[in-house]
């Protein structure tokens, strides 16, 4: 999560423009991809909404104290709840949960309200599906730094994927999360070795079909 910065108390973002420097964009050979990348902004990864997975960041009114959680272990062990309480991480079961202050007397820190972007869900699927780092030898407490135990393992047994499938119209989508955060969590591996991309069946007009356009049969 140290790749995550608050632009208190507005969104939290991710900075694009230092995991893709200009001398590392020419590795990209797909045209499209690499225009995306040539122009693509800070990615805004929270949103104000009810249903999504909650940011695990807890902070004090003031914005004073940060508190980044990295696995339930650590929030029950920080908010002083018993192993194995938490069990549903929704929001209507996790916002109640306080964090004590580290300075004596200030009110405990509570979390903020944004949940994250779902692309960002979408580009978390390597590591979702293999219940990284959790599952790997040292990970089990939650550490899955790179050069970890975890994240050597990781990268030896399961990453990067040998394919991904999508259309094309993911090349903003779930091709560039899978690609910026590899980039972010693995200092610059790929999420995957080769693309397998079908292009798009267009409209009459030669554009893609739109609801907007209301340029589809009926």
């Amino acid at each position: 999560m140290k790749f995550l910065e608050k632009i208190f108390p507005v969104a939290f973002f991710l900075f694009f423009r230092s995991l893709f420097p200009k001398k590392k964009k020419n590795v990209f050979k797909l045209s499209s991809f690499h225009n995306w990348l040539e122009s693509a902004r800070d990615w805004a990864v929270s949103r104000s909404r009810f249903w999504g997975t909650p940011l695990p960041v807890w902070t004090s009114e003031d914005g004073s104290e940060v508190v980044v959680i990295g696995s339930v272990a650590e929030l029950e062990r920080k908010a002083n709840l018993p192993e194995g309480s938490v069990v549903d991480l929704h929001r209507q079961f996790v916002d109640g949960i306080l964090i004590p202050s580290s300075v004596p007397g200030n009110p405990p820190l509570k979390r903020v309200e944004d949940v994250f972007d779902c692309w960002f869900e979408s580009g978390s699927m390597p590591y979702a599906q293999a219940h990284y780092p959790f599952a790997f030898p040292g990970g089990e407490g939650g550490d899955g730094a790179p050069g970890s135990e975890a994240a050597r393992a990781f990268l030896a047994s399961r990453f990067p994927a040998d394919f991904v499938a999508e259309g094309l119209d993911q090349t903003r989508g779930w091709f560039y999360t899978l690609m910026v955060l590899s980039t972010a969590l693995f200092d610059g591996v790929p999420a995957f070795r080769n693309l397998v991309c079908n292009g798009l069946v267009l409209a009459s007009d030669g554009k893609k079909m739109s609801k907007r356009l209301q340029n589809y049969p009926v």
